[in-house]
């Protein structure tokens, strides 16, 4: 007997260490909280979809500059925006907007143009 909760233990235990790893990512709530979308029928356009967590609260300057980095990680995980970009607006998603994920801020991006274009 004492040998089968050992056996039934360890695999507990490796399940707890590996949710922890996956806590610790650099870009676990970059995915969780936010999301890049670039529209097939706008393609000078790209939305940045955004959840305003506990830890990420919509009036929180420190939370909006994790934003702007899960942004800029999104941007050159893709490879856009080589040039840079701009935040055209903020805005809440509108009612009929599509947002089965019930993210709670869209913000729409530009890309600039490379220098000489």
């Amino acid at each position: 007997m004492r040998q089968v909760i050992p056996g039934l233990l360890l695999p507990v235990l490796l399940a707890g260490c590996a949710a922890d790893a996956i806590n610790k990512s650099a870009d676990f709530d970059r995915h969780r909280y936010s999301r890049l979308v670039q529209p097939f029928d706008r393609p000078d356009q790209i939305y940045f979809d955004v959840t305003f967590a506990p830890d990420y609260p919509a009036a929180d300057p420190a939370a909006d500059q994790a934003r702007i980095r899960w942004l800029e990680a999104w941007l050159e995980q893709r490879r856009l925006c080589g040039a840079g970009y701009d935040v055209a607006a903020r805005r809440p998603f509108d009612y009929l907007e599509d947002n089965p994920a019930g993210y709670q801020e869209r913000w729409e991006i530009r890309c600039r143009a490379p220098a000489g274009s």
